[in-house]
């Protein structure tokens, strides 16, 4: 039910940016984004790797989500209901102490 009319699961509804934002967090929502041109592909292979030194990665930039999957493939479990600092701070010792190890 949204706004008191009765909604059924995976119904497109438009809501206020900040509702939306906040069904996004509580995982009740799904942002929706409508479909767009598929890019022309290149001819050029691309090689991806993930970043290994906690230097490259900048935390700062980041999602509070973002931060608790890196940290859970790091092998640390964070709550995001921490503020996003602290999971930087948290996610940093972690790191450094690997690295000493």
């Amino acid at each position: 039910m949204i706004a008191g009319t009765p909604t059924s699961a995976g119904t497109i509804v438009d809501v206020k940016e900040q509702a939306g934002n906040y069904l996004i967090a509580v995982d009740k929502a799904e942002l929706a984004v409508e479909a767009c041109e598929a890019p022309i592909a290149s001819k050029k292979s691309v090689v991806e790797s993930e970043p290994t030194d906690s230097d490259e990665v900048d935390f700062s930039q980041m999602t509070k989500a973002q931060l608790e999957t890196y940290g859970r493939e790091l092998g640390i479990e964070l709550d995001k209901r921490q503020t996003k600092a602290d999971l930087i701070a948290k996610l940093e010792e972690f790191i450094s102490t690997q690295e000493e190890s």
